[in-house]
């Protein structure tokens, strides 16, 4: 009778699906790189542009403080200055005023349409030199 061989094989695992892996991993890790450091844009320094030929006046114009507060009780409150203010007088109130600069100041829980509607106000009154601020109440 036929003694039964085992045939001759090679019985370490084949590495060629892991190294075909491996490499797709380390393309995908360098392309991913590149398009992350692309997506920032090179700003110049500010020391070498218009700023260094500023000057500070000696008088800056005077600037009005318009506030938009969120209070818990009435709403949002407008203020000119310390006293409430309805949104249909910003305009007004800036027309009267042409060479104030505006601070708008706004808690940071005012919905931005308040805050687009106030800005656009001041813009009808003819300002549009304005800084924005945001507060937030002490808690």
């Amino acid at each position: 009778m036929a003694k039964f061989e085992v045939p001759d094989t090679n019985d370490s695992p084949d590495l060629t699906p892991m190294i075909d892996v491996v490499f797709l991993l380390i393309v995908f890790f360098m392309v991913v790189a590149k398009q992350v450091s692309e997506q920032y844009v090179e700003l110049s320094d500010p020391k070498l542009g218009i700023a260094s030929n500023a000057k500070i006046p000696e008088s800056p114009p005077s600037r009005t403080i318009i506030s938009v507060d969120d209070d818990p009780s009435m709403g949002q409150m407008i203020y000119w200055g310390e006293q409430p203010i309805d949104i249909s007088q910003v305009s007004v109130a800036v027309a009267r005023n042409p060479s104030w600069k505006v601070f708008l100041r706004y808690h940071v829980d005012i919905p931005a349409s308040v805050l687009n509607d106030v800005h656009e106000q001041v813009l009808m009154g003819g300002q549009s030199n304005i800084v924005f601020g945001a507060f937030k109440s002490a808690e």
